[in-house]
This record gives C-alpha cells, structure tokens and sequence, in this order.
C-alpha cells in the first residue's frame, strides 16, 4: 500500500483590521492601528495637559499617520513636495 500526498488547503492569515478608520476630505481613509492610537492618544493628552503646544503636537501626530502607511498616497505626495 502507497501513501498518497493530498495537499491540504492553507489560507493565510487575515490581515490586522484598523482599530480606527477616518475618512478625511482630501486626504481619504486614515487608518490607525491600536498601537497608533495610543500614540496619538498620547500626544493628545499631553497637548491638553499643556505639556506640548498644539502646532507640535499636530506635526508629530499628523507626520506619524502619514508616513506609517508605505502604501498610502498621502503620505508619497507630501514627501515628493519636501523633497522639491
């Protein structure tokens, strides 16, 4: 008697689902995963606790959004303009 190789269907795994989703006006969906969350939870309520000024407190939060995504658009258009 031989043994006979079945393969076995694998299905990969699914990826992580954004914890939340924001649709921005011309910036389309920003997606943020739990860890980003936190993170800008943080500089938000370290912007509130009047331990950052809200202008800084937008660059980093907004430059970290945006550059944590490598596929997003957004985040190539906005470094193709720095780099000019």
């Amino acid at each position: 008697m031989t043994a006979t190789n079945v393969a076995t269907p694998t299905t990969s795994p699914a990826p992580p689902r954004p914890a939340l989703s924001v649709p921005l006006p011309w910036l389309g969906t920003i997606e943020l995963s739990r860890a980003q969350l936190v993170y800008v939870g943080g500089i938000a309520g370290l912007t509130v606790a009047g331990l950052l000024e809200w202008p800084i407190a937008l660059v980093i939060a907004g430059g970290s959004v945006l550059t944590s995504d490598p596929g997003s658009r957004t985040g190539r258009d906005v470094g193709g303009a720095m780099a000019v």
